[in-house]
């Protein structure tokens, strides 16, 4: 590995490992003289790897006699960070993430209608049922909690991990601007909406149980857009016309 950042060279050579299966969640790197050896380079290259990994929460160190560097089970809150990086900077637009969370929840509720089964349903109605409890009881962090895991159990009905992880993410960073403008509030008239869409997802209606959720999230977004912070598009200057007298001739 001949390269000017040979860290770099490291840290693809460990995820090759864990993306060919010879290194998986749970399991602990060997110790930094050893993966120097076993790639030729020095430790203050293979330490930086490992730090470079950690950052991107690949790996985790350890203190203690029965410390190290273990690879992580792997979390949906890598992707969220970036995402939220990206649109803090102004990378990415609140609309343009609402756009996107419309268009991955219909197909998440698509592959609910086909995929889903009681117990999924089951689910989500005493999901449901939660909600409209703690709003009950006026308790709204509950509340909220229990509004979350709602679109996590509508994910999980898809059987696709890759779903479950996308849906995670974008809620969480339309939540993160939105509470941080203004504490969020509860909307009774979600509920019906929640009701209406378990309806038809059990009788596999999927036309009518993707319109539900276009439905409830157009609520949503009109209320969570009108409260994230709006960045002004760049004004482009015209250049100041040529005078007539200074033109090349044609």
């Amino acid at each position: 590995m001949k390269t000017a950042r040979v860290f770099e060279g490291v840290s693809e050579q460990i995820k090759n490992k864990l993306m060919s299966g010879e290194l998986k969640a749970g399991d602990r790197l060997p110790a930094e003289r050893d993966l120097a050896v076993e790639f030729g380079v020095g430790r203050p290259a293979v330490r930086e790897a490992l730090r470079t990994l950690e950052m991107s929460g690949i790996v985790e160190t350890r203190k203690g006699t029965k410390g190290g560097a273990f690879v992580c089970e792997g979390s949906p809150e890598m992707l969220t960070r970036s995402l939220q990086d990206l649109a803090m900077l102004g990378h990415i637009s609140p609309s343009s993430l609402a756009e996107v969370r419309v268009i991955i929840s219909g197909a998440v509720v698509r592959l609910a209608c086909e995929r889903g089964e009681a117990e999924d349903f089951d689910a989500i109605q005493a999901n449901i049922e939660d909600i409209q409890r703690w709003a009950d009881a006026g308790d709204l962090t509950r509340r909220a909690e229990a509004a979350v895991e709602f679109f996590q159990l509508l994910a999980k009905a898809t059987r696709n991990d890759v779903l479950v992880v996308l849906m995670d993410s974008l809620g969480a960073i339309l939540r993160h601007f939105a509470i941080e403008r203004q504490p969020a509030k509860y909307r009774p008239e979600l509920i019906p909406v929640r009701w209406n869409m378990l309806k038809h997802l059990r009788a596999r209606a999927t036309t009518k149980a993707v319109a539900e959720m276009n439905h409830y999230l157009e609520i949503v977004h009109s209320d969570v857009l009108n409260r994230m912070p709006v960045r002004a598009e760049p004004v482009v200057k015209s250049k100041p016309p040529v005078p007539a007298k200074s033109r090349s001739k044609a």
